[in-house]
């Protein structure tokens, strides 16, 4: 599977093929692996030029509940009225970053977060975050150095080289040499400030009020029964009512198509009558279908399985928000306020 194709990628579940198991980015590759799951709703998505060596093992939605009486999934086995227990504790998507190395025979656990240009040595379980460009070793992987110093991270970061054209990365491959200083005078935009939009405002100001606003990207243009958007919508209606300071934003593509989207989330909503928490929404252009300054004002980023989602998760990343998955369930999507 070493594919260095210049496009995204979906790898379908073997016997669900309108449902994505892994989405890698641009010229990303994984040489061989397992994804060891037991639910469609698991998810591994991988952002640009990474290399994912050999017999990597990514666990997905495997974890017991060590903090109840008995670690032994109980309900899950013995119990066949309820099948979302073993669901409601675990964590369902692994994300990883860009310009990531991942050696061979790693294992991934679920929930876990690789950052941008992060170093993963052969054989190392990673079971907690990674921070961007940290190289991490060991059961259970740990922090042995940074490839950099950290204004350089904080440069490179700026930069996000991994978005850029095809024809502007051929063109600067002499660049990509051991002449960091040369690279980041040459490349680096600098602080820049944020350009202020009605929709930034308006977050700005729900957040003051107390509110937690989650930001969320529909994949309308997946088929709703495969789609992650409905489940999320008909959680947070769930979970929230309008008397908790629970706001969510999403960002829906122009276009005429989005109308009946549009309906059918207000139809939602209108069975819940007054009862009904707060459910937002703006336009966005369908070149680039979110707001990075709307996002970064957020508190949480909610994502699906689209390719997006990861340059979405880089921005979030950068602006320390709490990011979780579309498809995971109970408080692990929206908790207790």
């Amino acid at each position: 599977m070493a594919d260095f194709s210049a496009y995204t990628r979906k790898v379908p579940f073997e016997d669900y093929p309108e449902m994505a198991l892994m989405t890698l980015g641009v010229r990303s590759y994984l040489v061989n692996g397992i994804a060891h799951s037991y639910t469609t709703d698991a998810h591994v998505l991988i952002g640009n030029y990474c290399s994912i060596a050999h017999m990597e093992h990514f666990f997905l939605g495997m974890n017991h509940d060590h903090y109840a009486i008995t670690s032994y999934p109980l309900a899950s086995v013995l119990d066949s009225s309820d099948d979302n227990k073993h669901a409601a504790y675990n964590r369902h998507q692994i994300t990883i970053g860009n310009d990531v190395w991942i050696g061979g025979g790693s294992m991934v656990m679920s929930g876990v977060h690789i950052g941008n240009g992060a170093v993963i040595g052969a054989g190392s379980v990673i079971a907690k975050d990674v921070p961007p460009y940290a190289i991490v070793v060991g059961n259970p992987a740990r922090v042995i150095k940074y490839r950099f110093d950290a204004e350089t991270i904080t440069r490179l970061q700026r930069i996000k080289w991994w978005y850029w054209m095809q024809e502007e990365i051929e063109r600067y491959i002499p660049e990509f040499n051991h002449d960091m200083a040369a690279f980041l005078d040459r490349f680096d935009p600098g602080v820049r400030e944020e350009t202020p939009d009605d929709t930034t405002a308006q977050i700005h100001q729900l957040r003051a009020d107390g509110y937690d606003v989650s930001y969320f990207i529909p994949d309308f243009e997946i088929d709703p029964m495969y789609a992650v958007w409905p489940r999320v919508i008909d959680r947070f209606l769930a979970a929230y009512t309008a008397a908790d300071r629970a706001a969510l934003m999403l960002a829906l593509p122009e276009g005429e198509d989005t109308d009946a989207y549009a309906n059918a989330i207000a139809s939602r909503m209108a069975e819940h009558g007054d009862r009904a928490p707060l459910i937002l929404s703006h336009s966005c252009p369908r070149k680039m279908p979110f707001s990075i300054s709307a996002l970064k004002a957020s508190s949480t980023y909610i994502t699906t399985r689209e390719p997006v989602c990861s340059y979405a998760v880089d921005y979030a990343a950068d602006a320390d928000l709490t990011i979780r998955y579309g498809l995971d369930r109970g408080t692990l999507l929206f908790p207790q306020i």
